[in-house]
């Protein structure tokens, strides 16, 4: 029997606003998207495991890429604009809490965190989370889901855990617990069924 669902927050409860303000901020200072972003990329994994912070991810690129017209709370502030909920989801997610536990899992640094809570209470649709940069260790290793599990004494084949990157599930099912490829609201719905989970649509 299901006890606990945890979801991944990009693409899944939101939208992913990384991508499009890295898209946006190349062409305004006319970069290499590529490099950017792979630049980016590097940096985000240390940050998102505590060992830089995010402002220091934007300070190493404004040297990288010689910009001298800009500042990291500007930056943050324009990206995270840019984030949207994907409200079916967490709408879905909030009837899902009043028979089941939830939690979220996410890949996140300390200075976006800190920023994105301001904007979003998530304290509706959730009953705990993990964040990476919290625990030094992010997806797809399974420390976060170890923690979730040992907070709710649950067993895995109890959860059931949801991420849009089939990369980040992998661990997860080798613990034991039941996966779901998350690609849109409705499969993810339909797959719930197998697992004998009250939608509340029946």
């Amino acid at each position: 029997m299901i006890k606990l669902i945890i979801f991944d927050l990009s693409e899944v409860c939101f939208n992913s606003e990384e991508t499009i303000y890295l898209k946006e901020f190349s062409q305004r200072h006319n970069l290499n998207y590529e490099e950017l972003v792979n630049f980016y990329d590097q940096l985000l994994i240390q940050a998102e495991i505590g060992t830089i912070s995010g402002k220091e991810i934007w300070d190493k690129i404004f040297i990288r890429f010689g910009i001298e017209n800009e500042t990291f709370e500007k930056v943050l502030k324009e990206m995270m604009a840019l984030r949207k909920p994907n409200a079916d989801t967490l709408k879905f997610v909030k009837e899902l809490r009043k028979k089941y536990k939830t939690a979220y899992l996410t890949n996140y640094n300390k200075d976006y965190w800190e920023f994105l809570i301001k904007q979003f209470d998530l304290n509706p649709y959730f009953d705990y989370g993990v964040v990476s940069y919290q625990i030094k260790a992010r997806k797809p290793s399974a420390e976060g889901i170890k923690k979730i599990l040992t907070h709710f004494a649950v067993k895995p084949e109890e959860t059931i855990f949801t991420d849009d990157l089939v990369k980040n599930l992998i661990e997860a099912d080798k613990l034991g617990i039941n996966t779901i490829h998350f690609e849109h609201i409705d499969l993810f719905k339909d797959l719930l069924k197998e697992f004998k989970v009250n939608i509340g649509e029946e």
